[in-house]
């Protein structure tokens, strides 16, 4: 996928990259189309079960940056198949769910108080989810050039500005 979209892959290649027979795959997945929907299941699943421990109130940047660290070390601790995600080859509405969930308590909260109308706190709200997620990407593809804790805290710098 980091090639050509997922449409275009076939179970063969998937099985000679990753060095498994093709029984092996259908022991997990039913096709291409359900390996990349566990991977994105999987990923949210971390989001979801291990990011709700922080609660961010306004201006509460350090639970904020803690946060964004974990899913920085997720990000590491999975590159190939994240940077397949985020990838143009990846599913844009994954990419949106991904950081929706871990924005959307927190962050709609302090632009509550900013923004009282649905739809400007929207578009404040998805320029912030669009823009980490290009961030991100762009980290990723510039072979990770800043250490966890500096992109961290530019990504909470410029979230916290546009607040």
């Amino acid at each position: 996928m980091k090639t050509k979209p997922i449409s275009a892959i076939s179970i063969k290649e998937i099985c000679a990259k990753a060095d498994i027979s093709r029984s092996s795959f259908y022991n997990y997945y039913t096709d291409q189309f359900d390996l990349l929907k566990k991977t994105e299941e999987e990923t949210l699943a971390f989001i979801n079960n291990n990011l709700s421990k922080y609660a961010i109130y306004k201006n509460e940047k350090l639970g904020a940056l803690r946060m964004v660290e974990e899913v920085l070390q997720y990000v590491v601790d999975n590159n190939k198949s994240i940077y397949v995600l985020f990838s143009e080859n990846g599913n844009i509405d994954f990419q949106k769910k991904l950081f929706s969930s871990m924005y959307q308590k927190n962050i709609l909260k302090s632009l509550t108080d900013k923004f009282p109308d649905e739809q400007t706190k929207q578009y404040y709200f998805l320029f912030i989810v669009t823009g980490t997620i290009s961030l991100i990407y762009h980290w990723i593809k510039n072979g990770m050039d800043k250490s966890i804790p500096e992109l961290a805290k530019l990504i909470i710098d410029i979230t916290s500005q546009i607040k």
